[in-house]
């Protein structure tokens, strides 16, 4: 947000909502006032305080746990010290991001008959320890209460493993114990280094959960109304809104329903907490199933888990929409990362590719809504990576109101054409006639709708997605609309993969996708590189890659290959000729770089100061706003466009100039310096090149990059 001295500034100097000031680089404006939220430090509640069990036999474990929260904004730390009988049993320390919450356990040994009172700071319990029933040496195992939930009258197994560790047989009883209640005993004669399986049955007698004790080991079972069962829907991490049967709740969610019911679980395909936390993205089922909306008919005790995985690398999109800042995606999230590997060379030393920085972003999810005259956007670093950002603009598009507009994407090594460039495409697309993967399995219901329903993708190794486009030979133009995504593993993973190849010269670890066309003798053959396909992002975006004149002869069959973890959700075809379109490119008036959140990350170098710095967004010219983890950046856009004309529709799009870098990677520190520039050859670059220190730029660097952080 705008910092308190920005606002002060504003007010000053104007007394009218917005005046304009021509300087002679452009037009700014400014807001008379702007609103600012504030964020909250980090507080700390303790809930779900839990003894279990609270009766155990000497030799036995005593489970101690509590849930933790950090119901502010703000990233904190929280100690805690475990005692038992006013013994520090152990101290730890937890760091935890505003609105994140963790279960924390400790485990005692009741090694002393009697009762001992427990402390988890100023939470109090206690546990009792009785006497061992069991020999020295016989140890209970593998203990199974099954099924979990039943009716009345209905009965549960519950089986274990009794072994003799000791070398001379044993005779010994073993107790089934039902809520603190013996039920049953059974009388075991084992010879030495001997185990035998051993089996009780229980009768439901009444509902509601019944803990169950055999020997040193704990379960429970539970009895819901007949004709009932439970549905339970987890997730990792848990916390996740979503919707059974259009009904709305948060994991871990779990409901009784009649047997036979048919579910319809929808879980969403992005889960935010919040702008200082990173975004999560859905992945897959336990079932290894990667449509988030699964439907089930109820038949017995059922629990279903969601899985997410982190989505959060380079800087991350927020877009005003009239009442709050909602998420985009993340810019230049493939094609901006600094130290592409492209393959080692004979002597062991690393060739280096080209790192794209711009990345096109249309705004489908959020129409931007003025705020005090503006349109708002800001850019937060969540993940510990430093950000080199030099232009930000809003490219706004008048369109017929028939047709939709998208743009084309760029990647790395290859230097496509037409990077960036809007299409028109039909709102009525064509679907291909098959889709295949390579493992022959049609596709087709994966991608024929946006629904959020992906094909499957591998991580380092090659995929294919084989399409029939149908006939398209009275077609002037061939336009493909592509949804996709891609799953990128942490850069630890990435980089033991990329070792594997320094003993094969030439060979790239990490080769981009490609196309390939039917020649006139039938064959594969790929398309040229500059017209080759592009990098998905990490999250999903719609973008249009031109066909026209790639297709040979009249066969329109198409191979796309891709290496990451690529997952397509949507692929049409549109032969429309292009519109004509009216495209506007708005440039910042206003921009400020601050704090967000605090981090501990170990990034070092010169970053920019805090403040304004407008002068550094109006152009791609290598001068940078330099961030790292917990830094924001917030942008305005002048709002006073002309009327859409009659007919037309207005669509925005948010275009970015931004590379990144991450930690971890042998080759490359984590610092500030070298600094990226746009002409050089790859990154690293070699000597022979160098950042442009020329007196304008040298003035950049002393002007504004003056926050200097030492390791």
């Amino acid at each position: 947000m705008l910092s308190k001295s920005a606002i002060t500034k504003l007010k000053a100097i104007f007394i009218v909502n917005v005046i304009v000031v021509v300087l002679a680089i452009g037009g700014y404006y400014y807001v008379e006032t702007l609103k600012v939220s504030s964020t909250r430090p980090a507080e700390f509640v303790l809930t779900d305080f839990t003894i279990y069990p609270a009766e155990v036999e000497v030799g036995e474990p005593v489970k101690i746990s509590v849930n933790i929260t950090n119901v502010g904004d703000e990233p904190g730390n929280y100690s805690l010290t475990f005692t038992v009988d006013e013994t520090v049993k152990e101290n730890r320390t937890l760091q935890l991001l505003g609105a994140e919450s963790t279960i924390v356990d400790f485990t005692v040994i009741g090694t002393v008959e009697g009762t001992h009172t427990v402390k988890l700071n100023n939470l109090t319990g206690s546990f009792n320890v009785t006497a061992a029933t069991l020999p020295t040496g016989v140890k209970i195992s593998g203990l199974i209460v099954s099924p979990y939930e039943v009716w009345v009258g209905e009965t549960i197994k519950v089986k274990a493993v009794i072994s003799n560790e000791n070398d001379a047989a044993v005779n010994c009883s073993v107790r089934l114990i039902i809520n603190g209640t013996w039920l049953e005993t059974k009388t075991i004669q084992l010879a030495g280094k001997a185990s035998t399986d051993i089996e009780f049955t229980v009768t439901a007698e009444s509902e509601g959960i019944h803990y169950v004790k055999v020997g040193t080991l704990n379960g429970a079972f539970k009895v819901v109304p007949t004709g009932m069962h439970t549905l339970t829907v987890n997730s990792s991490p848990p916390g996740v809104l979503c919707t059974v049967n259009g009904e709305s709740g948060a994991t871990p969610y779990s409901k009784l329903l009649p047997v036979g019911t048919t579910c319809t679980i929808s879980m969403p395909k992005e889960h935010i907490i919040s702008r200082t936390q990173p975004t999560w993205q859905f992945r897959s089922w336990e079932d290894g199933s990667t449509d988030p909306t699964r439907t089930i008919t109820l038949q017995g005790y059922t629990s279903i888990s969601a899985t997410y995985s982190v989505l959060a690398s380079c800087p991350a999109l927020h877009v005003w929409n009239g009442s709050e800042y909602v998420y985009v995606t993340e810019v230049s999230d493939g094609t901006g990362y600094l130290g592409i590997l492209d393959y080692f060379k004979e002597d062991g030393s690393i060739a280096f590719a080209y790192s794209y920085p711009w990345d096109y972003v249309k705004l489908n999810k959020v129409q931007p809504q003025p705020k005090n005259g503006f349109y708002d956007l800001i850019l937060v670093q969540k993940a510990d990576e430093i950000f080199y950002i030099d232009s930000v603009k809003l490219v706004v598009v008048d369109h017929p109101a028939d047709f939709d507009v998208y743009s084309t994407k760029g990647t790395y090594i290859y230097n496509l054409k037409e990077q960036g460039k809007i299409y028109t495409v039909s709102k009525n697309l064509l679907t291909p006639v098959s889709a295949v993967n390579g493992a022959g399995e049609n596709c087709l219901p994966q991608i024929s709708k946006l629904d959020g329903v992906y094909t499957t993708g591998h991580e380092f190794q090659w995929d294919v997605l084989e399409l029939n486009l149908g006939d398209l030979s009275n077609a002037s133009e061939i336009k493909l609309v592509v949804a996709g995504t891609i799953f990128y593993s942490p850069g630890q993973v990435q980089g033991e993969w990329a070792a594997k190849f320094a003993t094969q010269p030439g060979v790239k670890p990490f080769p981009p996708p490609y196309m390939e066309v039917k020649d006139e003798n039938g064959s594969w053959v790929p398309v040229p590189d500059e017209r080759q396909f592009p990098l998905c992002d990490v999250g999903t975006d719609v973008f249009v890659v031109n066909l026209t004149g790639l297709f040979p002869t009249n066969d329109y069959s198409l191979r796309i290959h891709t290496f990451f973890d690529t997952r397509f959700d949507f692929i049409g075809v549109d032969t429309t000729p292009q519109q004509e379109i009216a495209v506007k490119e708005t440039y910042p008036i206003y921009a400020e770089l601050s704090q967000l959140f605090s981090t501990d990350s170990t990034s070092t170098g010169n970053f920019t100061r805090y403040g304004d710095v407008t002068l550094l967004m109006l152009e791609a010219d290598d001068k940078f706003v330099i961030g790292r983890q917990g830094d924001q950046l917030h942008v305005l856009f002048p709002a006073n466009l002309p009327p859409i004309p009659q007919g037309m529709k207005r669509s925005f799009f948010v275009f970015v100039s931004c590379w990144f870098k991450v930690k971890g990677l042998p080759y490359l520190s984590f610092t500030v310096d070298p600094l990226p520039f746009h002409s050089m050859s790859c990154f690293p670059y070699p000597s022979i090149e160098s950042y442009p220190y020329d007196e304008d730029h040298v003035n950049y660097i002393l002007t504004y990059n003056t926050r200097s952080i030492a390791p």
